[in-house]
């Protein structure tokens, strides 16, 4: 079983398959790009499990595990979400610069 942690594409390296992600946390990190099925654009919440980006995750997606999360765990998720919720900001900000 592998641990996969949530993170948003900030700029991406084709040549070298590699990615600055961002965990919620502000700081950048290199990630390998390991799909190749999917492209790996700007903005794309991605699953990082040991350095390697192993899947993608829709926005939607993202959007009802936070709803999920708050519903069954109430005001005890607050703290666990923010990275979460980070991520979402991250993403529609970075989507919405590339669109104007």
């Amino acid at each position: 079983m592998c641990w996969g942690t949530p993170a948003i594409v900030i700029d991406v390296d084709e040549k070298k398959m590699m990615a600055k992600v961002d965990f919620g946390d502000g700081i950048y990190r290199d990630a390998l790009i390991g799909i190749s099925s999917d492209r790996v654009t700007r903005g794309d919440i991605v699953i990082v499990h040991a350095g390697v980006i192993i899947s993608k995750l829709s926005l939607e997606g993202v959007l009802e595990q936070i709803a999920f999360i708050k519903e069954t765990m109430g005001d005890e998720a607050a703290d666990m979400l923010k990275p979460y919720e980070n991520l979402v900001s991250i993403a529609k900000a970075l989507r919405d610069r590339d669109n104007e």
